[in-house]
Parts: C-alpha cells; structure tokens; sequence
C-alpha cells in the first residue's frame, strides 16, 4: 500500500488525504529515522496544503530534532519560515516546537518568542492563552526573552478568562524584579477562589520560586 499512500500525499487537491496519509506514512516508517528525514525532507521542500498536514510535519520534524540539532539544520530553516505562515495554527505549531528543543540558545528562539508576543493581545482567547501557556513553559530557561513580553503579560493580569490571567501572572513572577513583587501578589489575592487545583499548583509554586529568589520578600 506505500504507492497508493504516496499518491494520497501527493495530492495537493485534497488537503484531509494529504494529512491521513502522511499520518499513516510516519506510523508504518517511524522505526527508520533514514526512512523518515527522507519523507521530511522532500515535504519540506514541496510542503502539505493543508494546516493539520503541515501541523504533523511540523510535529514529525521536532521529535527529529530532539534527537540531533545541528546549528544549519534545514528542518530547523523550514519550522523558521512556517512562523511567517499566514495560517495561526501552523505559526503557533512551529513556535511551539522551536521553544521546546532543548538544545537550541536564546537567539534561535528568539524569532519563536516575538511570534509569541504577537497573540499575546490577540481579542481571540484560544490565541492568548496559546501563547502565553508556552511561554510560561520557557521562562525558567528564557528569562531575558520572556521579559520582553512584560508589558503585554500586565495586561493580561485582568483577562476575564482566569486561566489566561493565572499563567500570565505566573510568568511575570518569574521574570520579575524586587520592586514589582507586591504589585504583582497584591493582583492575585481573589485568584485562588477563581481558579482550579491545576492553575493553583502553579500558582503556589512560582511563589515559592520567587521566596527563594527574593528572600527579604518573602513575608509580602
């Protein structure tokens, strides 16, 4: 059946038989990495129509990655210029992977960031809590990065969706300096009545991260 799964693949008309059948094509090659930088390798360079296609591909490229990165990778290239994709799931997808390879410096995932920043005040939830779920995830290894998003991250201390609000705090407690601590706590005191078990383990534990940064503010 590879012939007729390729043919599926091929055909850019049909954009739910393009991600199907790339989809079947990674379970039956995945156990040959060779197999599949080759599948990859030509998608790049001729990539799926359609976003959940791409999406996957975008998926199939990172855990190749994972595996080795180096620095003029050309699957590292193509998740680059996905973030200039007119299409937001495929531009959150590539964001997303790029912060999560582990061996990558801050200028790598830079461009990955500012994409981020972008949805930050988007008036689509979906899109501000995408954006900032991930870079509540980076902050610890991209403190300086993150910090950038400041302004936009005070913003949505006040969201009216209280998940988007708890992480945005969160991060922002991560990044922050001494002077904005009791600002900061002062903006969460109604938070834990408002959110689940989940936000507040969170919650609890950036604060404990900040006690051991800043002790002389601990009792704030």
């Amino acid at each position: 059946w590879s012939n007729e799964i390729q043919e599926a693949l091929s055909n850019r008309n049909a954009k739910m038989a393009q991600y199907h059948a790339l989809s079947l094509l990674y379970q039956i090659k995945k156990s040959d990495r060779l197999a599949i930088t080759k599948v990859v390798t030509a998608l790049c360079k001729n990539p799926p129509k359609g976003a959940l296609a791409q999406c996957l591909l975008i998926r199939i490229i990172t855990s190749l990655l994972k595996k080795s990165c180096p620095p003029d990778n050309p699957f590292l290239r193509y998740l680059n210029e996905c973030l200039n994709d007119k299409n937001f799931i495929i531009v959150y997808e590539a964001a997303k992977s790029i912060c999560s390879l582990p061996s990558l410096s801050g200028v790598q995932v830079s461009p990955a960031v500012t994409v981020l920043q972008e949805f930050l005040p988007s008036p689509i939830p979906v899109q501000r809590f995408a954006a900032v779920k991930t870079l509540s995830r980076i902050v610890t290894k991209y403190p300086l990065l993150v910090s950038h998003c400041s302004s936009d991250l005070e913003h949505l201390i006040t969201d009216p969706n209280r998940s988007i609000a708890t992480l945005a705090v969160t991060t922002l407690l991560k990044t922050g300096v001494e002077s904005n601590i009791d600002r900061l706590i002062k903006s969460i005191t109604g938070f834990m009545n408002d959110i689940n078990d989940e936000f507040r383990i969170v919650l609890v534990e950036s604060i404990k991260t900040l006690c051991v940064k800043f002790p002389h503010k601990y009792h704030v």
